[in-house]
């Protein structure tokens, strides 16, 4: 009975890793993401939740706030950037390391 559950257990993980289409981070990231955070939500374009990862480091400086002028020009610079990368995604993703969703 073990080996059946284990069995089920690791076709479902998998199917649910194949399912993602991969994870969002930044696309100049060329090493290994050094705060991965797995959640299952629903983000834009998805048919259904599943289970996404976010490297949470590259959208920091999205989630702190600014304390001079030029912190804020900065991130609206950064936030205007990653819009272009990830779309409607963008909010969603915050919202999501923000715990509002």
């Amino acid at each position: 009975m073990y080996k059946l559950s284990a069995l089920f257990l690791l076709f479902t993980v998998a199917s649910a890793a194949a399912d993602n289409p991969g994870c969002v981070q930044s696309p100049k990231r060329t090493k290994a993401c050094p705060n991965m955070l797995y959640r299952t939500a629903q983000l834009p374009g998805m048919a259904a939740p599943g289970l996404i990862c976010i490297c949470a480091s590259d959208f920091a400086a999205l989630l702190q706030q600014p304390q001079t002028e030029g912190e804020k020009v900065s991130q609206n610079m950064t936030r205007r950037q990653m819009e272009v990368s990830y779309g409607d995604k963008l909010q969603a993703v915050l919202d999501i390391l923000q715990r509002k969703n």
